[in-house]
């Protein structure tokens, strides 16, 4: 498998290592991935993966299933995907957690599913399980120019709650 990897603060095509493919996984064909700031910190060594992640950049892809592990319910091989990753999207291939995953919404690309998952999954976090905020309940976003900012500027208009930005 081939994945872009850093050298010497430098990005090239190399060999990689196949993802380890365990019983509650999804092996993805990756079609696209997403640049993150995180992605950008760990090339300058500001910002390590986490425990046993890959060293592969890469917090998000879409692509199609190619494996489906023997514990996984509700993919098939074939389905159109999108993922969020502890790393690796920057490779041909990932492996997964079925929970991760998501079938791309219909009418978006695979380019266009492959920014979701980080931006949304943050926001969600931050406003609904850190904040606890309830519908009808009015947010404060600071950053509502950046890809987690307009997310939770969706999120809460989804939700019913006022937002100002």
């Amino acid at each position: 498998m081939k994945a872009i990897q850093v050298e010497d603060s430098q990005l090239v095509w190399a060999t990689a290592e196949d993802p380890v493919f365990g019983p509650e996984d999804i092996k993805i064909g990756n079609r696209a991935t997403a640049i993150n700031r995180a992605d950008l910190a760990q090339r300058v060594g500001a910002y390590p993966p986490p425990p046993g992640a890959s060293m592969v950049l890469g917090l998000e892809c879409a692509g199609v299933v190619e494996a489906v592990g023997e514990k996984v319910t509700g993919f098939k091989i074939g389905d159109e995907v999108c993922a969020l990753l502890a790393g690796g999207g920057y490779a041909e291939k990932v492996v997964v957690p079925a929970a991760q995953v998501l079938p791309i919404p219909k009418g978006l690309s695979f380019t266009e599913a492959a920014a979701l998952p980080e931006v949304f999954a943050t926001a969600y976090l931050n406003l609904f399980i850190e904040g606890a905020l309830q519908p009808g309940e009015t947010a404060l976003l600071h950053a509502g120019a950046s890809g987690v900012g307009t997310a939770g500027i969706q999120l809460c208009k989804a939700f019913g709650s006022p937002v100002f930005v």
